[in-house]
């Protein structure tokens, strides 16, 4: 990654944006230009945040001797999801004005995300003068955003009904983006190989039952007997490693490098990780769960054979 950003190619979309969205005299032109910068700034620290936590992951599981029972799926989840809005970002599938108004999205989004959040804290718990300070720090950063956007020439644009925001437009050169990024749909369409996973690491997130029985081996009303699943561990590795790849092949192909060799290394980890877990599922020495509780449990991870098929045990949540 750091090879592939530090030497873009000439006339690579990487290259064509800044070529494109260079800052020069005009208000327009350097208005984007600040949204180029600032977007570039946000996707650097998505690829760090999705390295810290592959780094993690790789200590969790079984560094020490050790396996987890859950942290593998929130960890791996944090992975994936910092990888699809990184590929979503960084996709040289679009055109340049397409890309900058997705960065400007991204932008807008950050600024509303961070408001919702402070709005939500309970204000009696915080000095009046502290929590007045939070909430203009937010309006502040909204209306700086706001503005860095319009000034570069975009408009958000309402619904019919004309009462809310939901695409933001720009119209020399055109492109228009919906003011929502839906993860879920990203995960199915840059990560098929992992259908479902982003649910996986939702349910142990939120600590929803069906996504935390499968590593207890006793009955309800009887002491947990707890040993970790090795199809949803495998899972957490195999998605967390199509994740990289991901992020590997969108980096490679903006910059003008050739990203095959790395996508191809990433997919055979996979493949070494998904021999593993079938040879588990026939192993005395792995737990895969059975159906004690339920039919079905959590989705998992596109692994396949003959002695279990994991996708169909997993894919029948209640």
């Amino acid at each position: 990654m750091e090879e592939f950003g530090s030497t873009p190619r000439p006339g690579s979309p990487w290259t064509q944006d800044d070529e494109a969205f260079a800052d020069g005299a005009d208000p327009v032109a350097q208005g984007r230009a600040a949204v180029l910068r600032n977007a570039r700034h946000q996707t650097s620290l998505i690829y760090v945040n999705a390295l810290d936590h592959l780094i993690t992951l790789a200590r969790i599981l079984g560094g020490d001797g050790a396996m987890p029972l859950f942290s593998q799926a929130s960890v791996s989840r944090v992975v994936c999801e910092a990888a699809v809005r990184f590929a979503w970002l960084m996709d040289p599938g679009v055109s340049s004005a397409k890309r900058l108004v997705r960065d400007a999205v991204a932008l807008h989004l950050s600024a509303e995300e961070r408001s919702r959040g402070v709005r939500a804290l309970p204000a009696e718990r915080f000095p009046t003068q502290a929590y007045q300070q939070m909430l203009d720090s937010c309006r502040s950063e909204q209306t700086s955003v706001r503005e860095l956007i319009e000034g570069a020439g975009m408009t958000f644009a309402a619904s019919r009904k004309g009462n809310v925001k939901t695409r933001l437009e720009m119209h020399s050169p055109k492109a228009d983006v919906p003011l929502k990024i839906n993860i879920s749909k990203l995960m199915a369409s840059l990560l098929p190989d992992s259908p479902g996973w982003y649910n996986v690491g939702s349910s142990v997130s939120h600590s929803f039952y069906w996504g935390l029985r499968d590593v207890d081996q006793s009955r309800p009303g009887e002491s947990l007997v707890l040993t970790p699943n090795m199809l949803d561990v495998g899972a957490a590795a195999e998605s967390a490693i199509s994740a990289s790849a991901l992020m590997l092949d969108h980096c490679g192909r903006m910059t003008g490098h050739d990203p095959a060799a790395h996508v191809q290394r990433a997919q055979q980890r996979r493949a070494q990780v998904d021999a593993l877990m079938k040879r588990a599922t026939t192993s005395a020495w792995a737990h895969v769960p059975a159906d004690r509780h339920r039919s079905g449990s959590s989705p998992t991870s596109g692994l396949t054979h003959d002695a279990v098929d994991p996708m169909s045990q997993r894919h029948t949540a209640g």
